[in-house]
């Protein structure tokens, strides 16, 4: 299963998130647009997980979220699972283009020292 095929499995059903995947040497970029709610983290947490274990020798995964105008707990947690999963296994997770309601959440939960943010060189 590729990428795309991985997003139309787990995101079939999915009406509150859009998901588009832009693949480069480094890694993978995904660019997420709408609610990470109840509804979806499911599918983004298992998606994710199933990134980065096929992963191989790809060294980043970037969830682009400037598109996201809602997160979560649940949302969170996905995002958080997902760090950890890569830290495991010596990949980088880097979040791009918070904004300022997704941020304000990760601050108001201590999050924001855990996750690394994407640079212009990332």
């Amino acid at each position: 299963m590729d990428i795309i095929e991985a997003i139309d499995r787990f995101f079939k059903n999915n009406s509150t998130m859009r998901v588009v995947a832009l693949e480069d040497a480094r890694g993978l970029v995904l660019a997420l647009a709408g609610s990470l709610d109840l509804e979806c983290s499911a599918a983004l947490q298992n998606l994710l997980l199933w990134i980065i274990e096929q992963q191989n020798g790809k060294l980043r995964l970037i969830v682009d979220l400037k598109q996201v105008n809602y997160i979560s707990s649940t949302g969170v947690g996905a995002l958080t699972i997902a760090l950890t999963t890569a830290i495991k296994r010596d990949k980088r997770f880097l979040l791009r283009n918070l904004q300022p309601k997704v941020r304000a959440v990760f601050q108001l939960l201590g999050l924001m020292n855990f996750f690394e943010e994407a640079g212009l060189n990332d």
